[in-house]
């Protein structure tokens, strides 16, 4: 995990936005990879497609001399001179010649690129990921965005969470997160928009915390056209301008107390999932505690 913050080789806080964005730089640099970066996975094929088998090689050698069931007598004569080329094989009467073409196979269905959720989840949001150069508005539950966090590294996206110094990265450890993936920058300083395109270029999601206010739509519009070059996921709070997919967490159910005693086990959380043109969905997930 990298910890951009005062214990950090330099207090970001104490620089200018140059060499803020310099320093942001050089420590994406020596953050650990966890795959290929987010432009390139969002602009190579989701799943390898099946090729076609090499054709057998084709024989130069001249064709034997028919032979014809009257007898010795009516052998063709062969004719010297240049080798004839081979041809297929004539098809018996009443049946169409056909060469033998490779017929293609039936391959996958293409992924959606982008960054893996829970599985409980995965049917709220398109192609069953965190749409790869979207705007993605998460509010409600803190439980919610530790979640998504856990999912996103635990498949080795890199991750870079801004703005929010309470996050508990021993929760995002527990949910089953890489937190060599995960970058964090609890104080972006000033100006956090300047931070967010510096990370967008080499990570593949990054998540805004509460510590991050909303832009104006002219901004937010230039970050969402950011998010798309790099092929990256941006998380963002409610009341972000041109969010194109909201999920909405709140807790409903506890696991693990009894009557006034016990031990929390898990979180149930509620989720709900809307966004242009298309249906609210809901759907139960369930935290470690």
């Amino acid at each position: 995990m990298m910890v951009v913050d005062a214990a950090a080789v330099a207090d970001l806080a104490d620089l200018d936005s140059a060499d803020r964005v310099a320093e942001l730089r050089r420590r994406l640099a020596a953050m650990p990879g966890g795959g290929p970066p987010a432009a390139a996975r969002s602009t190579a094929p989701a799943a390898p497609r099946p090729s076609a088998p090499a054709a057998p090689p084709r024989s130069t050698a001249p064709p034997a001399a028919p032979v014809h069931p009257e007898g010795p007598g009516d052998v063709a004569p062969v004719v010297a001179g240049p080798a004839p080329v081979a041809s297929a094989p004539a098809a018996p009467t009443g049946v169409a010649a056909s060469a033998p073409v490779a017929r293609p196979t039936a391959g996958p269905a293409a992924a959606v690129p982008g960054v893996a959720v829970p599985e409980s989840v995965a049917h709220l949001v398109p192609g069953g990921v965190l749409p790869a150069g979207r705007v993605t508005a998460v509010s409600g539950s803190a439980t919610l965005r530790v979640g998504l966090l856990a999912a996103a590294t635990a498949s080795g996206a890199r991750c870079a969470v801004v703005g929010w110094p309470e996050l508990g990265v021993a929760a995002v450890a527990e949910q089953g997160g890489r937190l060599d993936c995960l970058a964090l920058v609890p104080d972006p300083g000033p100006d956090p928009a300047a931070v967010v395109s510096v990370l967008l270029d080499g990570l593949d999601l990054v998540l805004l915390g509460p510590g991050v206010a909303a832009v104006a739509p002219s901004r937010a519009r230039v970050i969402a056209g950011r998010v798309r070059a790099a092929g990256a996921v941006l998380l963002v709070g409610p009341g972000w301008p041109g969010a194109e997919l909201t999920l909405a967490g709140r807790p409903c159910r506890y696991g693990g107390l009894g009557a006034g005693a016990g031990r929390l086990a898990s979180v149930s959380t509620l989720v709900r999932s809307s966004g242009r043109a298309a249906p609210v969905r809901t759907a139960e997930w369930v935290a470690a505690g």
